[in-house]
């Protein structure tokens, strides 16, 4: 890394959308032990992980793939959804990868702007379906806005996309949206007539972004076969499957973490309304804000401070930034230099 961040004495890290928490000490074991056998080649698939992310999940073992993060599975979804050369329909903005998968493999993006509020817009995500689309992507809570689906929202997407059409569902970040309410999917899912597939990570709540392990729920027993079988071999390396196991066997622990960052998140969304800002509502962990018209800078401000941040912009053409909740401290540290930066208006 080079340029200003990497001149940065300790840059404080709420840009990645990373967990605070380090991994519980059965997960260092078990990665210490794993790594005293690293010259070895892992399991292609680790049955005991399937049995625990089966039972963590709530679904039968045979409907579960597991991935080098969730965002290998990504890069795997137009060929498990045969769509090289169709068409795509996202919300705009959204992951970043769904626009790098689709130039790999020749697909046209028909994105679909958010609400005001960040939240994809599910009626005109069905509107935007064409003769041409076989991949409807929807994330929820959505990154960068942090919007979250109601059951309602939820219900008439599923119901919505057409058969022929496979539709991704996007849990990046999961656990944070059950924790600020959101309705459990995969009895919504099951009710659809066609091909689905659920994307979730063990990078954010499980604190194992550094591991890379994610893994996709499918609609049947023949897609994930399939998904498994298009990865590459040994995609999910020896620590990854150590590191996933020790994590579901300390749920305690994950629990703990996902509750800390809510509380921060609402701290932060707290904060930058006292501030005068006006942050979208977040069921993820982080919170993004409109950047005001008067300080365009805004963010060099906060990077010059020592604080890494991401900026996108919203359909509107607002420029926005993107902070990841981490500690008590990281928001304190965020929160002071927006006061010194940008002041109460």
């Amino acid at each position: 890394m080079t340029g200003p961040i990497a001149e940065m004495h300790m840059p404080r890290r709420m840009h990645l959308n990373e967990s605070p928490l380090a991994p519980s000490p059965a997960v260092v074991a078990a990665i210490a032990e794993a790594a005293a056998v690293a010259n070895r080649y892992p399991e292609q698939d680790d049955p005991r992980f399937y049995e625990m992310l089966a039972a963590y999940a709530g679904v039968e073992k045979d409907r579960l793939a597991a991935t080098s993060g969730s965002n290998e599975f990504l890069h795997l979804l137009p060929l498990v959804a045969g769509a090289p050369g169709a068409g795509m329909v996202v919300p705009e903005p959204s992951f970043p990868t769904y626009r790098k998968v689709a130039g790999f493999h020749d697909i046209t993006i028909q994105a679909v702007p958010v609400r005001a509020d960040g939240v994809p817009d599910v009626d005109a995500i069905l509107g935007a379906i064409t003769e041409h689309t076989r991949l409807v992507c929807v994330p929820s809570p959505n990154n960068p806005t942090g919007g979250l689906l109601t059951e309602a929202e939820i219900v008439r997407l599923v119901s919505g996309v057409p058969a022929s059409i496979f539709l991704h569902f996007d849990e990046a970040y999961y656990e944070f949206g059950r924790e600020a309410g959101g309705v459990e999917t995969l009895p919504i899912l099951e009710q659809r007539n066609g091909p689905w597939a659920s994307s979730r990570s063990f990078s954010k709540a499980f604190g194992l972004a550094g591991i890379r392990l994610g893994y996709t729920i499918a609609s049947d027993v023949d897609l994930a076969t399939r998904i498994r079988g298009l990865r590459p071999n040994f995609c999910v390396n020896a620590l990854a499957w150590a590191a996933g196991k020790a994590a579901l066997s300390d749920l305690a622990h994950v629990e703990a973490g996902v509750a800390g960052v809510a509380h921060e998140r609402r701290r932060l969304s707290d904060g930058l309304s006292e501030l005068g800002l006006s942050p979208l509502p977040s069921a993820a962990n982080f919170v993004s804000f409109p950047v005001p018209p008067d300080r365009p800078d805004l963010a060099n401000a906060i990077q010059a401070a020592g604080i890494l941040t991401t900026t996108f912009t919203l359909p509107n053409g607002t420029p926005a930034i993107r902070v990841t909740a981490g500690t008590q401290a990281d928001t304190d540290a965020f929160l002071a230099t927006l006061a010194a930066s940008y002041g109460h208006r």
